[in-house]
């Protein structure tokens, strides 16, 4: 309906009617706002912030939005089965079981363990202890300490023996195996060994009371039994030159040099002193001894040797 404009009051005191009339004129203006403001939302509702009747209708009929009776019974339905579910078969946040309930684990299947210090169990269900896997590590350190210290002197070694295999005349390196090794050893060229005594001893005057001039020599020569010929011979001999000085004094002991000789094949070694020397010479098996005087040219001279050791190899 449209807005009628209120008739203001009309007095002989205008005083009194200005008072009155402010209002009214406000109320008046207030008035017509409003209806302007109805006007433009039957105009434009949405515009406006206001929802049409169509709009509301249409919502309040879209079932997707609006939960029905039937949907809200089946919720309520499914709440309480999941409520009686959750009561019989949950397990409260704070709870136990007995150790029946609980399976163990195992190499083919999950489950709880027990934990284990040993470092020496052979169980498959339980779970080993900081303490022993410390334990175990310490050892394992220690092994490999252990193993690469035989390793370094196991290499040390096996340089040793092959640097011997070769000094003997062998053939090996340190690229072979053990068995190589063991096989270069098997091959290494044998060398053999033979010892005795050869029986120097001489009485009497095996020179004929010679009186040539210096040196005067005895030679015995000797055939050693050895079986092979001879790379090294040791000989120990010892000898003494009696002469006659004086035909008042008879015969006077002069002692030769006594040792060790080592003869080559083809060679001479020999000793000496002041009274004379002793030298031995070797060709194949055959040694010859030479024991020479070096004292009183052209007095009569002869010679006492003892029993003499030898050692030959091959």
């Amino acid at each position: 309906m449209p807005i009628k404009q209120p008739r203001r009051f009309v007095t002989t005191d205008q005083g009194h009617a200005d008072v009155l009339n402010v209002p009214i004129d406000t109320l008046y203006e207030n008035d017509q706002a409003l209806a302007e403001q109805i006007e433009n939302i039957k105009n434009d509702p949405a515009g406006n912030d206001i929802a049409s009747k169509a709009a509301l209708d249409s919502h309040i009929s879209d079932t997707n939005l609006h939960v029905t009776a039937a949907k809200q019974a089946t919720w309520n339905a499914a709440e309480g089965n999941a409520k009686k579910y959750t009561e019989q078969y949950a397990a409260p946040k704070a709870h136990t079981h007995p150790a029946s309930d609980l399976p163990s684990a195992s190499t083919q299947a999950r489950g709880i363990v027990q934990i284990n210090t040993s470092v020496s169990s052979t169980s498959t269900d339980q779970a080993a202890a900081p303490i022993a896997v410390k334990t175990a590590y310490d050892r394992a350190n220690e092994a490999y300490s252990r193993a690469d210290q035989a390793f370094t002197q196991a290499v040390d070694l096996k340089n040793k023996i092959v640097g011997a295999i070769n000094g003997k005349g062998g053939s090996a390196n340190t690229d072979m195996t053990a068995d190589q090794i063991v096989a270069s050893l098997n091959n290494m060229p044998v060398k053999k060994y033979a010892n005795g005594n050869l029986n120097l001893s001489i009485s009497g005057e095996p020179d004929g009371g010679q009186t040539a001039a210096l040196p005067a020599v005895m030679t015995r020569t000797f055939q050693l039994p050895t079986g092979f010929n001879i790379g090294r011979l040791f000989i120990r001999v010892s000898a003494s030159v009696y002469a006659i000085i004086s035909m008042s004094s008879g015969w006077n002991q002069f002692s030769l040099p006594s040792g060790l000789i080592t003869v080559a094949p083809d060679a001479q070694g020999d000793i000496s002193n002041t009274n004379g020397s002793i030298a031995v010479s070797l060709s194949g098996t055959t040694v010859t001894v030479f024991i020479k005087s070096g004292i009183y040219s052209g007095a009569p001279r002869r010679y006492e040797a003892g029993i003499s050791l030898w050692w030959a190899i091959e």
